[in-house]
């Protein structure tokens, strides 16, 4: 479980020393549906060829900041997300998902 709070996902610290170590700093942010999130990173070797909209930067505390246009097209708000290493990416989960999922009760 991730804390959001104005607009930045504070990862769990395995998956933030994960991303640190794969060099997953800078990600392009991407809508799967109103209940998900792709987050597919940039490497350093592809930073030429990538437009500047809906990025997304991790910081060194493990702070992912989601643009404020990609947070209001999911209904991104103040809550717990589910955050996943999943197809060479992150895929962010809100609440609606976690049953779907297996997660709740």
């Amino acid at each position: 479980m991730a804390p959001v709070r104005g607009g930045v996902v504070q990862l769990p610290p395995a998956v933030a020393q994960y991303c640190m170590a794969a060099e997953w700093t800078l990600f392009r942010v991407i809508p799967l549906d109103h209940d998900r999130l792709e987050l597919e990173p940039i490497l350093p070797s592809d930073l030429d060829d990538m437009p500047d909209e809906f990025q997304s930067s991790l910081s060194g505390d493990g702070k992912l900041w989601i643009p404020a246009e990609m947070r209001e097209m999911v209904s991104l708000g103040e809550q717990s997300v589910m955050v996943r290493v999943e197809n060479g990416g992150l895929h962010v989960y809100l609440r609606q998902m976690f049953k779907a999922l297996g997660f709740g009760p």
